[in-house]
């Protein structure tokens, strides 16, 4: 009966750590596409920046010029598992932070292009497929993502 539990435990491990694989993969690519777009343009991340009334000027110049640069780390150390102890909480703030973003802007009735992934355009596939406008859309797949890296952070037991 012990070797049936340690069995049962070790497949589980094997499965979490797939998933957690894939998930890796999913989330720390798609920063690192979104900011490779982010500096080839970032007009519309300024203008979606601009809708922010409450948020500093010095804040909303961080996020223009850095949240390129750091999408584009943080999705480089997810992958290559380098530095876990900051790219899993740091890649789960980023996800939290947009799914928050998505959810003000649905409720505050914007109408906008969020600049997620540069100026991609809308009536391409992967356009469509992500979608930058703010609504459901773009909302739900936030909160997947941000679940996706909420999972990055769970170690199933041992024994």
């Amino acid at each position: 009966m012990q070797l049936f539990r340690k069995f049962k435990v070790m497949k589980s491990q094997k499965i979490t750590s797939s998933v957690q694989f894939i998930f890796r993969i999913i989330l720390g690519g798609m920063l690192i596409f979104a900011g490779v777009l982010k500096l080839i343009d970032n007009t519309t991340l300024f203008e979606s920046v601009a809708y922010i009334t409450w948020l500093p000027v010095w804040a909303k110049s961080l996020i223009i010029n850095w949240l390129p640069y750091i999408e584009i780390a943080i999705g480089a150390l997810l992958i290559t598992y380098l530095v876990d102890i900051i790219s899993i909480p740091a890649n789960a703030l980023i996800y939290l932070s947009f799914f928050i973003f998505a959810v003000w802007g649905m409720g505050s009735g914007l109408e906008i292009d969020c600049g997620c992934f540069g100026d991609l355009d809308s009536s391409s596939f992967i356009g469509q497929l992500l979608g930058s406008e703010l609504g459901w859309k773009m909302t739900i797949r936030n909160a997947l993502f941000t679940l996706m890296s909420l999972f990055l952070f769970w170690k199933p037991a041992a024994s």
